[in-house]
């Protein structure tokens, strides 16, 4: 997973595309042919949030697809190409599910490509 989180390295080598800002629209396309309804269900509790596994994937297989609207793996092909990572799974379902995480995630990487580019000394 790059810093910008829109590429996943496969277990190949092979970096595909992700686009993580949800699209309403495409994921009514990808559900003509893989049910997107699971991994938009979350239960809340108190004050935390429970996200399964398997919401964790279909999240990171939906930000793919739409990545990918043309040429893409079915989401076992996926699943089997990718070594599972809960963390990014869930920093993805975050940024796709709400518009806060995305903008403080978005805010955060901004201040990180600041920093960096003073440290280099660009400005």
């Amino acid at each position: 997973m790059n810093e910008e989180m829109n590429e996943l390295t496969l277990n190949d080598g092979t970096v595909v595309k992700l686009e993580t800002k949800l699209n309403i629209k495409k994921m009514m396309m990808i559900n003509k042919d893989f049910d997107t309804d699971e991994f938009a269900k979350m239960s809340v509790g108190g004050k935390s949030m429970d996200i399964s596994v398997m919401q964790g994937a279909q999240a990171v297989y939906v930000a793919y697809r739409q990545a990918n609207m043309t040429d893409y793996m079915s989401f076992y092909d996926f699943i089997d190409q990718w070594d599972f990572d809960m963390g990014v799974a869930s920093t993805i379902y975050n940024i796709m599910m709400f518009k806060k995480a995305r903008d403080a995630f978005q805010q955060s990487f901004d201040k990180q490509a600041k920093l960096i580019t003073v440290k280099n000394g660009k400005k």
